[in-house]
């Protein structure tokens, strides 16, 4: 059977006109029962406009099993818009995903690259938080069985102590305050509360990192692991030789280790 053809849709149907980066690309399942789907949020310091969701086609197209069903998807960038915009829009994303293709869905994998990385334990957190109080992002966040940043920023401040340059891009996506900084990375969360008592409605969290990296040393992703381990999630950390930050995303080195996280979801 071949596969249905991918569906750029916007994903804020009732915004008119819609903003031109809220939109997203579906990759349909062929398969007639729920599968897994895969989930792609592209990087690029919350900025750059050459960093779209076209990243992610290799992975959807190239790694993951053909029967399984994907997503990559656009957020608003800054300095047109500050956090939380980036983190509402994908949250709108992945929502009105499950709304038209949920019944298809088993599980929910996905896959955040730099900033996406950040994004994405953003989003983990959050739909936690919303599914303690009773929220009704329940459906969604059960289905979130892998969630994996690939060369990730996790720690703003830091990053910015680190990195003096990057100060610039970190105050035009969160504000010049260090306090709101502090607030918006994973690595303040209080991950030892979001840890539920089920293990089975834990997220497995993956953080891969590229010892070639020229944008981002291994700290971000050392001090990420150490505070997830610390909370009890045991995050697994994959380190790759080689590769630059963006090149890592097409690398065959990503390309098996998302694979056997594959195999792990497709046995769940």
């Amino acid at each position: 059977m071949s596969s249905p053809s991918p569906i750029t849709a916007f994903y804020t149907p009732t915004i008119l006109p819609p903003h031109p980066q809220q939109s997203l690309t579906v990759f349909p399942s062929s398969s007639t029962t729920p599968v897994p789907w895969v989930v792609y949020i592209h990087g690029g310091a919350w900025r750059d406009p050459q960093q779209t969701k076209d990243m992610g086609i290799p992975i959807l197209q190239q790694s993951s099993p053909a029967t399984w069903g994907g997503a990559t998807l656009d957020y608003r960038l800054s300095p047109a818009v500050r956090h939380p915009a980036h983190l509402d829009d994908v949250l709108a994303a992945l929502k009105f995903l499950v709304s038209e293709h949920g019944h298809l869905i088993s599980h929910i994998m996905i896959i955040g690259h730099s900033a996406g990385a950040c994004i994405a334990l953003q989003i983990l957190a959050t739909l936690i938080d919303e599914r303690k109080a009773g929220g009704t992002s329940t459906h969604l966040c059960d289905r979130i069985k892998i969630v994996v940043g690939v060369e990730g920023i996790y720690d703003l401040v830091e990053l910015g102590n680190e990195y003096p340059p990057y100060r610039g891009f970190i105050s035009e996506a969160f504000g010049e305050d260090e306090e709101l900084w502090d607030e918006a990375s994973p690595s303040s969360f209080q991950w030892h509360e979001l840890l539920a008592d089920d293990n089975r409605l834990n997220a497995k969290i993956v953080l891969v990192q590229s010892t070639g990296d020229q944008l981002l040393s291994m700290n971000q992703t050392k001090a990420m692991q150490s505070i997830l381990d610390n909370a009890g999630w045991n995050p697994e950390v994959k380190v790759i030789n080689g590769g630059s930050h963006d090149a890592t995303v097409e690398s065959k080195a990503l390309f098996d280790i998302l694979r056997d996280l594959y195999r792990y979801l497709d046995d769940l």
